[in-house]
């Protein structure tokens, strides 16, 4: 009988491996380890065309925009992929901008401690013109497989730029991993090589659009959309769409003075919904 409660607990087991596998069999063979991924519930909300953006979480998606910064500004982020505790990442920023350009350092976790890869990034920013500036990051890999395999490293970089060639446009375009870093495994793990270009048009402040395409260099290219709304007072709302496995994406966003607060959730072909949060404060 279903009702049975050695027979749920077999299902709900089964329902699980099933899950694992799924996330092995669609995931793992696009991804490499230390895969690029980028942190801030706006991102998310957006489908990640988040090329163009400017704020805290520009360290992850492209570090050109930090020098478009105007205060110094911090934030934490924190995503459940597919609801399990297991694929949980967390992420922090902190960016300070001055004349001409800004710094900023970043961490990544994800996994936890059977498995997890860890990444820290110091990024510098600068502008060579009022509408138009480069970015650099030096990012610090660290790969953890238990049961005796140990941690494995690698260094590796990031380029950025932002330009706003006319009012209300901006262009961006962000390399990931330049130089092929391979990590020190024994198997020599590359990483990917990731170009990500896009373009977004604000509509005076009320609502953006932002366009996106993403190439790694052994996939064939995503194309992402998303759009952002400013509604009432101080509150977004956010939706996106993605050629990839991330299907469509939707969230909402709210500032207070110097307070921002953002919720996401993005869906995945196979593997169902996964939550995004993040705040962030400007000093």
């Amino acid at each position: 009988m279903i009702g049975n409660p050695a027979t749920r607990f077999s299902i709900g087991m089964l329902s699980q491996v099933a899950g694992f596998f799924l996330y092995i069999i669609c995931c793992l063979p696009l991804q490499a380890g230390n895969e690029n991924y980028l942190a801030g519930a706006r991102s998310s909300a957006l489908s990640s065309a988040s090329v163009t953006l400017c704020d805290a979480w520009s360290t992850f998606y492209n570090q050109a925009g930090l020098a478009f910064l105007e205060a110094p500004v911090a934030g934490f982020h924190f995503e459940n992929k597919f609801l399990v505790k297991e694929y949980a990442m967390q992420a922090g920023t902190l960016a300070i901008p001055f004349k001409p350009g800004a710094i900023g350092v970043s961490y990544r976790f994800f996994g936890y401690s059977k498995y997890y890869e860890a990444k820290f990034g110091l990024a510098y920013a600068r502008k060579f013109a009022n509408h138009f500036a480069v970015g650099v990051q030096v990012d610090y890999f660290q790969t953890h497989i238990a049961e005796g395999f140990g941690n494995y490293n690698a260094v590796t970089a990031e380029i950025a730029i932002l330009a706003e060639p006319f009012e209300n446009v901006k262009v961006g375009a962000h390399l990931f991993n330049p130089t092929k870093v391979k990590d020190n495994a024994p198997a020599e793990e590359k990483i990917p090589v990731i170009m990500r270009i896009g373009i977004g048009y604000s509509f005076e402040e009320k609502a953006s659009l932002f366009f996106e395409t993403e190439k790694n260099i052994i996939q064939e290219p995503v194309y992402k959309g998303g759009l952002e709304i400013k509604t009432i007072g101080d509150l977004y709302f956010r939706g996106g769409f993605s050629s990839g496995y991330e299907q469509y994406s939707f969230g909402l966003g709210y500032t207070y003075k110097k307070f921002f607060a953002d919720l996401a959730f993005t869906k995945h072909f196979y593997l169902g919904f996964t939550p995004h949060v993040s705040v962030s404060f400007q000093f």
